[in-house]
């Protein structure tokens, strides 16, 4: 390729939807701290809807933490993704649009079954975390409250955490082996759960056939626009769905080799703006 011809990475077209992650993408990596959108991203943000094009959240955050960062990033209006599909909130509207649940007994019972010293929690609504006596309250969260596990066990809930200790980094270079370990033994029927194994011993469950890609789908059909005209932004293994489904796909710098590789276009990385950087291209 000769040096004037164009990148074949490059979506030159502007979107006609825009969808972004929020941790590892618009934000740096939560634990303890709350982390907020910089300037560059906000203003990157608020260029694309003066433009008349609608800017989406599709994250694997709980309702209240996907609603915090909108909210911080200016998006009054739309939509936002959370619990990796199973959710959604109407931000014009302030109210759950979607939600779907599961059948919490079977899928906790299959993984005390994998590994006796699990720890839950349980996300309904814009509630918080209800969680077992020993889960890790080791991230910024909306805590619901504990609960005994007999409580969790009866009422079906849009998103279960399984959890078990574990030394990896939340947004580490890997998923937690840890995690991979206990979800392989759990050996949930993907016909009734979908799965995501994070970096932390953590391991998320929701509904089958729900994840990002159905999320900004739905969201997308909302708005009358096709995959074809949408660009999503995103780092993480639960970000190849929405890849694989999108017109373009964006990876940040910082990703897993793998998600790199399933994008059409590498953004610099969270810490470098890199969202705000590829949506210049379109909406300078």
């Amino acid at each position: 390729m000769s040096d004037n011809a164009p990148d074949p990475s490059r979506r030159e077209q502007p979107p006609k939807l825009v969808a972004v992650d929020l941790d590892g993408t618009v934000v740096d990596y939560h634990d303890e701290q709350l982390t907020t959108p910089s300037r560059a991203v906000i203003d990157a943000i608020g260029r694309v809807r003066a433009a008349g094009v609608p800017v989406a959240v599709v994250t694997g955050r709980a309702l209240w933490g996907t609603v915090r960062t909108a909210t911080d990033l200016g998006l009054d209006e739309g939509f936002a993704s959370a619990n990796h599909g199973a959710a959604e909130f109407d931000l014009g509207r302030g109210e759950v649009s979607y939600e779907a649940v599961v059948d919490v007994r079977s899928a906790v019972e299959a993984f005390l079954a994998a590994d006796g010293a699990v720890e839950f929690a349980v996300a309904h609504g814009l509630d918080g975390w209800w969680h077992t006596k020993g889960f890790k309250r080791d991230f910024h969260a909306k805590w619901a409250g504990v609960v005994d596990l007999d409580d969790i066990l009866d009422r079906p809930a849009a998103r279960i955490v399984a959890r078990v200790a574990s030394d990896n980094k939340y947004g580490g270079a890997t998923r937690c082996p840890h995690a991979m370990r206990l979800a392989d033994g759990a050996g949930l029927d993907p016909l009734a759960y979908h799965v995501e194994v994070g970096y932390n011993g953590w391991v998320d469950i929701g509904p089958p056939g729900v994840t990002k890609a159905t999320g900004i789908a739905r969201i997308a059909e909302r708005y009358g626009v096709s995959s074809a005209d949408t660009v999503v932004f995103g780092d993480a293994h639960n970000d190849l769905t929405m890849f694989a489904w999108a017109g373009h796909a964006v990876a940040m710098a910082q990703a897993d080799p793998d998600v790199r590789a399933a994008a059409d276009e590498v953004a610099p990385s969270v810490w470098e703006d890199g969202v705000a950087k590829v949506l210049a291209r379109w909406f300078p």
